[in-house]
C-alpha cells in the first residue's frame, strides 16, 4: 500500500455517500481484499481494511471502492514494483509475449554490469534503453495491476488512486486508468538497479541476498567484489556481519520499477 493508505481509507469512510471520485462515482461501499474468499469483504472502518488486506501480500488491489479493485499510491515517488530477480525475468517476458525477450534480458544484464563496474552513474536507468514503449507499458501494467512474476493475483486492480499525504477534500484524490497513469508518468518511471549484500549486518537482507545467489539464473547479477555499502542493521547497528568472513561478502542485484 501507499504510505498514506490509512489517511486515504479514513477519508473514504468519512465520505461514504458524500464524495464523488472520477471513474468510480459516488462512494457507496468500501471493501478489503480477503484472501480466504479470493474476493473482497465489505468493511466499515479503516482499521478493518488494514487488518484484512495485509493477509494477502500478492494482492494488487489495496482496497475495493464500490466493488472495484483499486491500487493506492501516494503522490510523489513510489515503486510500481519491487525486487524483480533475474531468475523470473525470462519466463515473465515470454508470458507477456514481449518482443525478443532474450535480447531485453541481455540489455538489462548490461545495465546491471555497467552500474556495478561504475561505467554509468546513478542507479535509475531509463527504460527506453532496454524496452520499446509497448513492451514496457505491458510489463508495468502486469506487475502493477495484474500479478507477480510467478502468479496472477486473485485481487487485480482496475484503477490507481493517487492522493497527497494530507487529504482534506475529494479534489486531493485522482483516480486513473492504467493508460492514464502511464501516459502521465512514463517519463518519470525508471529501472532501478538496486543492490544488497551477502554478509551485510541485516540478517533479513543477508538471507534474501543469499537466497538469490542459490538460483543459477541469478548469478549474472551476483558479484564477488563489494560495491557500495549497506545501511546499518536496525537491530544490531552493524553495517557488516562480524561473524561473516569478509572474503565471502558478495554484491547481489535486483531490479525495481520506480517512479521518481
Amino acid at each position: 500500500m501507499a504510505g498514506n493508505e490509512m489517511a486515504i481509507a479514513d477519508f473514504l469512510f468519512n465520505n461514504i455517500g458524500k464524495a464523488t471520485l472520477n471513474h468510480l462515482g459516488l462512494i457507496k461501499e468500501i471493501g478489503a481484499p480477503d484472501k480466504s474468499l479470493n474476493k473482497y469483504k465489505a468493511i466499515n472502518n479503516a482499521e478493518a481494511l488494514k487488518l484484512i488486506s495485509t493477509q494477502d501480500s500478492k494482492k494488487k488491489a489495496d482496497i475495493y471502492i464500490n466493488g472495484v479493485g483499486v491500487s493506492l499510491k501516494q503522490t510523489g515517488p513510489s515503486f510500481p514494483y519491487n525486487r524483480l530477480q533475474r531468475a523470473d525475468v525470462l519466463n515473465l517476458f515470454n508470458f507477456l509475449k514481449l518482443n525478443n525477450p532474450e535480447e531485453i534480458l541481455n540489455k538489462i544484464d548490461t545495465e546491471v554490469d555497467n552500474f556495478h563496474v561504475e561505467k554509468t552513474s546513478g542507479r535509475s536507468r531509463p527504460w527506453n534503453t532496454v524496452f520499446s514503449e509497448t513492451d514496457f507499458k505491458k510489463l508495468v501494467k502486469y506487475l502493477m495491476m495484474e500479478g507477480s512474476p510467478k502468479k496472477q493475483s486473485n485481487h487485480p486492480a482496475d484503477f490507481i488512486l493517487e492522493a497527497s499525504k494530507v487529504i482534506s477534500k475529494a479534489e486531493d484524490i485522482t483516480v486513473y486508468t492504467f493508460d492514464e497513469y502511464f501516459d502521465k508518468y512514463k517519463d518519470s518511471i525508471f529501472l532501478g538497479v538496486r543492490r544488497q549484500w551477502i554478509g551485510q549486518g541485516s540478517k533479513f537482507e543477508h538471507r534474501r541476498a543469499f537466497g538469490l545467489k542459490k538460483k543459477p539464473e541469478n548469478l549474472k547479477w551476483v558479484y564477488d567484489d563489494v560495491k557500495g555499502s549497506p545501511n546499518p542493521s536496525k537491530s544490531t547497528g552493524f553495517i557488516w556481519n562480524p561473524l561473516w568472513p569478509e572474503k565471502d561478502r558478495k554484491t547481489v542485484y535486483m531490479i525495481f520499477i520506480e517512479k521518481i
